[in-house]
């Protein structure tokens, strides 16, 4: 009897911080739960193990791109006092922006005591729609200063 041995490999997801909507000329965080390298080994008919490596690429709308899974937005840790630590977009124009994962597993067969032999990749997609906006700074005086200026 043949063992046929079984792994789901997970979709991936887009996740992004700001969640919803975010601004031009700031960082928008873009990251997806990381999978890990994944293995099946067998004994029978012969001793193997396939073996899955995903590789992740980015396509996050108006030609920006990135590589790799990135991190999820941890509050303690800020964009502008750590770069290169999030994997961001910063959007220059207004627009919804078509976010697209592309996670390639390279998946190689190795019969034990004999070289690799690669398989067909496997291809996911994941994707998210941004809205990227505009905004403006307003100048507000003061309540404060406005009834100390009034009182003089």
């Amino acid at each position: 009897m043949r063992e046929e041995p079984v792994k789901t490999i997970p979709p991936p997801s887009v996740t992004s911080a700001p969640p919803g909507q975010s601004v031009v000329n700031f960082f928008t965080i873009i990251s997806t739960p990381p999978s890990p390298e994944d293995a099946i080994t067998f004994t029978n008919p012969v001793p193997g193990e396939v073996r899955g490596v995903p590789e992740y690429s980015w396509c996050f709308g108006d030609g920006l791109k990135g590589m790799g899974p990135g991190t999820a937005f941890n509050p303690a840790v800020l964009p502008s006092r750590n770069p290169g630590y999030y994997l961001c977009a910063t959007y220059a124009k207004p627009g919804t922006k078509h976010v697209t994962l592309t996670v390639t597993w390279r998946v190689t067969f190795r019969l034990e005591g004999v070289i690799d032999v690669p398989l067909a990749l496997i291809v996911m997609t994941a994707t998210e729609d941004k809205p990227i906006a505009t905004a403006r700074a307003v100048l507000v005086r003061s309540a404060t200063r406005a009834l100390t200026a009034a009182q003089r």
